[in-house]
């Protein structure tokens, strides 16, 4: 016999005993119940698979036992089809909207009864199965929270530990997803100045910001030991293109300051706005990516050289990756470096981050970030280095 459970709630003793001798030799498991109020009682220990529910009985009738029953099940499932006659079909009505599912017409047709029983009985297996996969989906969501919760607090650590920010520099960080794939590393090294990363890693989320984790330890380890950023954008690279999996790679500009403030050396690897603004908030020096982005090239292919940029009191760098640029319109149209351009003029020379964030804003028309963003301004280290 199968372990398939089904209640029979009949007061009539006639027709308990016939239904229940077919439902048995239908290979299913019957339990009799002679009205509601007994019915109401063997659910709170056993759940059945299925019900099949007189509508008038004593004590307690079809329709009050339905009613207690969804109370009592919850969200569990389980199918409850009345047997009615048909003076009772008005009844019927208020019992579906009680929580019944279906109803049969007394004298019961044992055809359409099996039939009826092998559907329900289906439907309530696809229900918990569909149930059991929310329930295991819940419990991976929940898991796999607290690991990304995890991981994005041991990656922010890290990158605390690991920079540092003088006051006439501004910088701005804000995932599209939980996890930032873009960076901003500031590092000073031995000699004086400032070594500066602005990184953008493939992709979104958590698998960015590991891509992330091998330059950002590489940059501070080799800006310590005295290297000077070319060294380092070489050893950056190697060191991502041998980690990362393919299709992987990550857009930087790198960028150090000379001690004495003269100038400034930029590698640009596929990040799109790295603009040098004059005293007046013009656009005084456009560094151009002039390489592949880091990881994407073997050692022996690799490019380090540098553009050098003259620099002056009152002047000041602002960096930006894709999220800012490449921010769409309703149209499609995307911000651009003229919008950077534009939004830096209107916030010469006090709110230039806050303006350029307001700006690119602005420009998506309410619309959310489709790509992290990340945003610097270095302003000269002069008389005017507030940022």
């Amino acid at each position: 016999m199968s372990s398939t459970t089904i209640l029979l709630v009949e007061d009539s003793a006639t027709n308990r005993y016939f239904i229940e001798q077919f439902i048995l030799e239908l290979g299913y498991r019957c339990v009799s119940a002679k009205n509601g109020l007994e019915a109401v009682e063997y659910c709170r220990n056993q759940v059945p698979d299925l019900i099949l529910m007189d509508v008038i009985m004593p004590e307690m009738d079809g329709l009050q036992a339905t009613t207690e029953l969804r109370k009592l099940f919850g969200e569990h499932w389980v199918p409850i089809i009345f047997l009615t006659s048909l003076n009772e079909l008005e009844s019927v009505v208020v019992g579906l909207k009680a929580g019944g599912d279906d109803y049969l017409a007394k004298p019961v047709s044992f055809d359409l009864l099996s039939a009826k029983i092998h559907v329900f009985l289906r439907i309530a297996e696809m229900q918990n199965q569909i149930n059991q996969d929310a329930i295991r989906l819940e419990k991976y969501y929940e898991e796999n929270e607290f690991e990304q919760q995890l991981a994005l607090e041991l990656i922010e650590r890290l990158i605390r530990q690991r920079t540092s920010r003088p006051d006439y520099i501004w910088q701005y960080l804000s995932p599209a997803a939980g996890f930032n794939g873009d960076l901003i590393i500031i590092c000073q090294p031995p000699g004086g100045g400032e070594h500066i990363m602005l990184a953008d890693c493939t992709g979104h989320g958590l698998t960015a910001a590991i891509s992330a984790l091998p330059a950002i330890d590489c940059f501070h380890e080799m800006t310590e030991s005295g290297c000077g950023m070319d060294a380092i954008a070489r050893g950056v690279n190697q060191k991502l293109h041998k980690l990362l999996p393919g299709g992987r790679f990550v857009a930087a500009a790198l960028i150090t300051t000379d001690p004495s403030g003269s100038e400034v050396r930029v590698w640009n690897g596929g990040v799109p706005c790295v603009l040098l603004f004059n005293d007046k908030g013009e656009v005084e020096a456009r560094c151009k990516s002039a390489h592949p982005p880091l990881g994407v090239l073997p050692a022996d292919a690799f490019d380090d050289d540098m553009q050098t940029i003259s620099w002056q009191a009152g002047q000041t760098l602002v960096v930006s990756s894709d999220g800012i640029t490449e921010a769409k319109d309703g149209r499609g149209a995307m911000f651009g470096l003229a919008g950077v351009e534009a939004a830096v003029k209107a916030g010469w020379p006090d709110r230039i981050g806050d303006s350029v964030l307001a700006a690119a804003k602005a420009h998506m028309v309410g619309g959310v970030a489709s790509d992290d963003v990340s945003l610097l301004v270095i302003r000269h280290p002069g008389p005017d280095s507030s940022a």
